[in-house]
């Protein structure tokens, strides 16, 4: 490919398409929003009571809730995406973090390219599972502390939340169907 090929390309090939949301789609995106954040701090901020210093609450699923509820019928909203792009992007974070542990710059690289490969290898594809896998390596000495279990509780426990709140949220209207597919 030519330089001029190559730069060409950075204009574009399509007009930004001129989508029209109503008022109802946009309030019910923002509640299903609300309401599984909100949902997920709750039973975090309660949780406290029975784990000692176990966060139950990662910010990646404030983007997975934007995906879920505000584009339901994306590919990468639907719940073997989500659970499954959070779940073994957590795990490949957690290994990055322990293959490099005196390396934090090259974990961090490290773990979002590996996630990148398993969600694809398993077609799981899900934006922020990218975030997910930084976290592990990048996130507060609790976050790392909790070793592989951080795949399973917060990043399971919440996507499976996330995905449970889709499917009764989303469903609401009769212009949406959550999930597309399993």
């Amino acid at each position: 490919m030519n330089k001029q090929t190559y730069f060409k390309k950075f204009k574009g090939r399509e007009k930004c398409p001129n989508k029209y949301f109503s008022l109802y789609e946009m309030f019910l995106s923002s509640a299903g929003c609300f309401c599984v954040i909100l949902l997920i701090t709750v039973i975090d901020m309660v949780s406290h009571r029975f784990f000692l210093d176990q966060p139950l609450f990662v910010a990646p699923v404030g983007a997975s809730a934007v995906m879920i509820f505000g584009i339901p019928s994306s590919d990468y909203a639907q719940p073997r995406n989500v659970v499954g792009g959070h779940f073994l992007s957590a795990l490949c974070g957690v290994t990055a973090c322990c293959l490099f542990s005196d390396l934090p710059v090259l974990a961090g690289a490290f773990a979002v390219a590996l996630a990148m490969a398993v969600m694809y290898a398993t077609q799981t594809v899900h934006p922020p599972g990218g975030a997910t896998a930084l976290l592990a390596v990048i996130g507060d000495k609790t976050i790392i502390d909790l070793g592989y279990s951080y795949a399973f509780v917060p990043c399971l426990s919440n996507a499976l939340i996330l995905v449970a709140c889709g499917i009764l949220i989303n469903n609401l209207s009769g212009r949406r169907s959550y999930p597309k597919f399993w």
